[in-house]
C-alpha cells in the first residue's frame, strides 16, 4: 500500500501551496493533511521566513509579499536538508503578537506540505512534487482576508483595508505569476447556480456556498477508477439541494488542462463514499464517516478530495505504486 511506501520512501514529498495572503491556501493545505493523515503529513508554513516583524515593516515600509523581505535563501537551504532526511530548526512567526516566537525542532515526514507567499518561486520548484495555487476573485478574497486579520488576528479595520490596497499591486507584481508554473490552480468565486434556476432556486443557497474552478495538469499515469455514486432518481426531489459538476479539456497559460467546475452542495452521500474509496485505496486509514462531514457537502470540500486524488497518482508515478 502506499503508505508503505511513503514511508520507506527515504525522502519527503513535497506538496507546495501559494498564494495571496488570505488566499484560502491553509484550508487547502490542511485538506491534505486531514485525508492523508498526520502521521504523515507536516505543514510547514512560510511566513516564519519573514526577515522583519509587524512593528518593523510599519516603519520600514516593506511588504512581506516583496521576496526581497524574504528569507529564501534560508528556505532554500532547509529544504535541501530535509529533502536529504535532516531535521532543522523551522522559524516561525506569531500573527498575534506580529514577532518571531522561538524556532521548533523540525523533523522530515513522508510528506511535507510547503505554504506560503512564495511557495513556487523559481529557487524552490526544484524541490517540489506537486505544485498548487490558491487564486480566490477579489471579493472572495477580501472577504476572508477581512475577516481573519480583523477577527482572528486581532487587526483594525480602517488601517487594514488601507494595508489590502496597497498590497494589490505588490500581489500582481510578486505572487500572481506563480500559477503559470502551478500542477493546479484553483479559483473561487460566488456560486452562479442562480442563473440556472428558471426562474428563480426554490430555496436560498446556504452561506459559503462557492463556485470551484479547477486548472489541473494531467498525471502521466492514472490510478484506479474513483466511482461517484450518483442517484439520478434523487435529482426529480424538489427538495434534493442543487450542484454543478463539469470536466473540461482545456488549454491554459499553454499547457493542457483538465478543467473542473465544481458548484452547490454535493450531497453527505457522495463526499464519504469518495473519502472511503480513497482510503481504501491507499490503506492509509483517515476515512471518517462521522457528524463533522455533515458540515463539509460543499464544493471546497470536493476540490479537497480531488487534490488529493492528484497527488496520489503524482505518488504512484514517482514510487511505483501499484493498487491492491
Amino acid at each position: 500500500m502506499i503508505e508503505d511506501l511513503l514511508k520507506n520512501a527515504g525522502q519527503p514529498f513535497f506538496v507546495g501551496v501559494a498564494g495571496d495572503s488570505g488566499s484560502g491556501k491553509t484550508v487547502f493545505a490542511a485538506g491534505i493533511r486531514t485525508l492523508l493523515g498526520e502521521k504523515l503529513v507536516k505543514m510547514m508554513e512560510m511566513d516564519g521566513y519573514h526577515k522583519e516583524t509587524r512593528t518593523k515593516r510599519a516603519v520600514s515600509g516593506k511588504l512581506p509579499l516583496d521576496p526581497a523581505a524574504n528569507h529564501l535563501d534560508r528556505l532554500v537551504s532547509d529544504l535541501s536538508l530535509l529533502k536529504k532526511g535532516q531535521p532543522i530548526e523551522l522559524p516561525v512567526y506569531n500573527h498575534q503578537t506580529g514577532e518571531f516566537d522561538k524556532p521548533v525542532a523540525f523533523s522530515p515526514s513522508p510528506v511535507i506540505v510547503l505554504e506560503g507567499l512564495h511557495a513556487l518561486y523559481p529557487e524552490i520548484l526544484p524541490f517540489l512534487d506537486l505544485t498548487i495555487y490558491v487564486d480566490p476573485c477579489r471579493e472572495i478574497k477580501w472577504q476572508w482576508k477581512f475577516k481573519r486579520d480583523k477577527e482572528i488576528r486581532g487587526h483594525e479595520g480602517v488601517r487594514l483595508e488601507q494595508e489590502m490596497l496597497v498590497r494589490e499591486a505588490a500581489y500582481k507584481r510578486w505572487i500572481d505569476f506563480q500559477k503559470t508554473d502551478a500542477d493546479i490552480v484553483i479559483k473561487i468565486f460566488p456560486s452562479i447556480l442562480k442563473q440556472f434556476a428558471r426562474y428563480q432556486l426554490v430555496d436560498e443557497l446556504p452561506e459559503y456556498t462557492y463556485k470551484v474552478e479547477m486548472m489541473v495538469r494531467p498525471p502521466e499515469s492514472l490510478l484506479p477508477n474513483l466511482l461517484m455514486p450518483l442517484n439520478i432518481g434523487d435529482a426529480f426531489n424538489i427538495s434534493s439541494p442543487p450542484f454543478l459538476l463539469s470536466s473540461v479539456p482545456s488549454l491554459y497559460w499553454g499547457r493542457k488542462v483538465v478543467n473542473f467546475h465544481l458548484d452547490g452542495i454535493f450531497s453527505h452521500d457522495t463526499l464519504s463514499s469518495l473519502e472511503k474509496q480513497i482510503s481504501d485505496q491507499t490503506g492509509i486509514s483517515t476515512y471518517n464517516d462521522g457528524e463533522e462531514y455533515l458540515l463539509r457537502n460543499n464544493s471546497t470540500r470536493f476540490a479537497q478530495l480531488l487534490i488529493v486524488w492528484r497527488l496520489l497518482s503524482e505518488l504512484k508515478n514517482k514510487s511505483g505504486f501499484k493498487s491492491q
